[in-house]
């Protein structure tokens, strides 16, 4: 225990002193760090087959007792002895906090690029199938240019619900059958998708939400890695560790001892890897530092970890002892890690709010919409132009060749002839 009182000396410290009275034992606190420089090392396997850090020390006997909870591994229960679990850690990551969705975008985001592509091919598709019908069945008089662009006007106004010219041929009218019942749905879910992005709450734009999705950030080299040591991260499944070996062959992790330096990889796109306390984390996505702007995911289909104190090989009474000890304080340890002073649970990262009526802005809806507009006129102006210079062309054609007519008429000698005489 410290030299003097200590009133907060740590969730886990309190519970070691709580127990430690129940047995009347009398007991030690040594820094790790300055007896035997380990830090920010519960232990890691070796290539001698031994462990690093705590665990390490626990192995060799150079402690008693590791005064800060781990995880129970397989590896780690042939080294070193194991208290009752007394927390539940999972997979955690921690990465920048993303920026928000921006659900300006709604004109187009509701359907994806070859949806639109789709419904364009359709529309030039279903007014050349018209054009057709309107040429040879109905023998609509005009241009064909004028005929078609009626046609895909038609085909477009269909789509939109609107009022057009009625067919006369059976195929144009199963035609234009189909066609409207595609669009019924179409239509419906546009408008849904629509309506959904102009009254949805601010979200975060979290990049993954679980280990697999990391994984194919990690493989296209959109994110990576970052830890104090060189950790290969656990995977989940069988399927994940083979392609977290892959990844990290392309994409190996950036290592960075100090906090700070592992803060700035972070800021710069990095993702670090750990576990973390669920009592702590009620929601998958929370916020980690406000401050820092960091953001902690919790993996919901990550693996979940039972955290306890170790005591060395040779000690494995003390541990039986003090197993009975701690069933008696078991029930109220959640109470003292989220005490007061201690840990506290993180703030979700989205904080759902009621939606109330939107009004629609130019700025922040209609931007997208009136950049369209603006565009559409462009081209109008530029055929209206296109249009005038062609017109002007071909009145000034007109002109020259009728110009040229009048001068031939002018310079053709009258024709002279001498009358028949007359008897």
């Amino acid at each position: 225990m410290p030299k003097k009182p200590c009133a907060k000396p740590g969730a886990e410290i309190e519970i070691i002193s709580m127990v430690m009275q129940i047995l009347d034992w009398q007991w030690e606190v040594i820094d790790t760090e300055k007896e035997f420089n380990v830090v920010n090392d519960f232990g890691n396997p070796q290539p001698d087959g031994n462990f690093s850090g705590i665990m390490g020390l626990l192995a060799q006997d150079k402690i008693d007792m590791s005064g800060l909870s781990m995880r129970i591994t397989p590896a780690r229960m042939e080294f070193a002895h194991f208290t009752f679990p007394i927390r539940y850690f999972q997979q955690v990551y921690i990465i920048k906090r993303p920026a928000e969705n921006d659900f300006r975008n709604f004109v187009f985001a509701p359907f994806t690029t070859d949806m639109w592509l789709l419904l364009l091919a359709t529309i030039m598709g279903a007014s050349t199938m018209r054009f057709a019908c309107a040429l040879y069945w109905d023998s609509r008089v005009g241009s064909k240019f004028n005929i078609y662009t009626s046609s895909v006007l038609e085909t477009f106004g269909l789509m939109l619900k609107q009022r057009v010219q009625d067919p006369t041929a059976v195929s144009t009218m199963l035609l234009e059958g189909f066609l409207i019942v595609a669009m019924m749905s179409i239509a419906q879910y546009y408008q849904t998708s629509m309506n959904s992005r102009l009254t949805a709450p601010p979200s975060s734009r979290i990049p993954f939400l679980h280990q697999n999705q990391l994984i194919e950030l990690l493989l296209d080299k959109e994110t990576y890695l970052t830890y104090y040591f060189n950790l290969t991260l656990e995977g989940s499944t069988e399927k994940n560790e083979y392609n977290i070996k892959r990844a990290l062959a392309m994409n190996p992790i950036v290592v960075r001892a100090r906090e700070a330096d592992l803060i700035k990889e972070i800021q710069k796109g990095g993702v670090f890897y750990s576990t973390y306390d669920i009592e702590f984390l009620p929601q998958a996505v929370s916020v980690w530092d406000k401050r820092q702007g960091l953001t902690v995911i919790r993996d919901t289909s990550g693996i979940l970890s039972y955290v306890a104190f170790g005591f060395s090989i040779s000690n494995r009474k003390l541990c039986q002892m003090f197993n009975k000890a701690l069933l008696k304080i078991l029930p109220g340890i959640a109470s003292i890690t989220l005490g007061p002073g201690y840990g506290t649970k993180k703030q979700p990262e989205d904080i759902t709010v009621q939606v109330k009526k939107t009004r629609l802005s130019l700025k922040k809806h209609l931007e997208q919409l009136f950049y369209i507009y603006l565009i559409g006129c462009g081209i109008a102006l530029a055929f209206f132009i296109i249009e005038k210079v062609f017109f002007r062309m071909r009145v000034l054609k007109r002109q020259k060749v009728y110009q040229v007519n009048r001068q031939e008429s002018d310079v053709t000698p009258e024709c002279t002839f001498t009358p028949l005489p007359y008897h």
